[in-house]
């Protein structure tokens, strides 16, 4: 697996505080995929005690887990604090949210300390997945499922082809395959990983509202080394243009390819103990 290029965090972070107040009325295809993620719980027999969420975002993971284990306490981590204000309160007459502002290369929990970690789109935001897989080893009890989604190589096409056209300069992320993430899992410790993977196609009216829905979400470029400067008139507008230009029967595809991953604590990981904070268990 190539080393990915190194993500600015402080830019990930305000990007997705920015986007919180919004972010519910764009994420249809994360709300969708969530909903699938969700459903996988049904095959497993499970009886958690305590849940992580992984990038929680507003929290739709949170109430998954809670509707389907009431007896759980299910805890949301995310990098932008402006997220975890919509996580829903730990009980309903209660004023606290389960919620921790944290990087998710650095867990704040005790090892063994989680029956289940689940996470919807937010591993494709990790710019080192063998240390983000071996913290999450490192809290997984033995036995305790990680199931997760993220994106694949071939998710936003259609961007990274428009960009082609008119600036060599990275504009899109690089997401790993589901064969890489098969293997970092399995150098974290993790056990019997499974990968599976399906294509979904969005359409646009316009431009306009493609890259709503993008901006939306929090999507933009956030790696370390992108263009300092601005991007001119001119060349935003043939980005444009080469974009309405892949348009089928008037409408703008957007392709994401949904990779889904499940695997299992082994109560051993790369990573011994943490050397930041703990959050200890109520």
């Amino acid at each position: 697996m190539s080393p990915l290029p190194p993500f600015d965090l402080r830019r990930v972070r305000e990007r997705f505080n920015r986007a919180a107040s919004e972010y519910d009325r764009h994420a249809a295809v994360q709300r969708e995929i969530g909903r699938r993620l969700d459903e996988r719980f049904g095959w497993l027999k499970l009886d958690p005690t305590r849940i992580l969420d992984l990038g929680s975002g507003t929290g739709q993971m949170v109430r998954a887990m809670r509707q389907r284990y009431p007896q759980a306490d299910v805890v949301g981590l995310d990098l932008a604090e402006n997220m975890l204000r919509c996580l829903p309160r730990r009980r309903w007459w209660s004023p606290h949210r389960a919620a921790v502002a944290a990087d998710m290369h650095a867990l704040p929990f005790a090892g063994g300390s989680m029956d289940a970690v689940v996470s919807n789109f937010a591993v494709q935001w990790s710019d080192r997945p063998d240390a983000f897989f071996g913290e999450v080893a490192r809290v997984c009890a033995s036995g305790a499922p990680f199931a997760f989604t993220t994106l694949g190589p071939d998710s936003l096409q259609e961007i990274r082809r428009a960009w082609a056209e008119v600036d060599p300069s990275p504009h899109v992320h690089q997401f790993l395959d589901m064969h890489d993430l098969g293997d970092a899992l399995v150098s974290a410790m993790l056990a019997d990983p499974v990968m599976d993977r399906e294509t979904l196609t969005v359409t646009y009216p316009t431009v306009d509202a493609l890259l709503a829905d993008l901006r939306g979400v929090g999507v933009g470029n956030a790696q370390a080394g992108r263009s300092a400067g601005m991007t001119g008139p001119r060349v935003w507008r043939r980005f444009r243009d080469a974009l309405a230009g892949q348009a089928v029967d008037g409408r703008i595809p957007l392709t994401y390819e949904i990779v889904y991953g499940l695997a299992w604590g082994t109560g051993v990981s790369p990573i011994a103990a943490p050397s930041h904070g703990v959050v200890a268990a109520d």
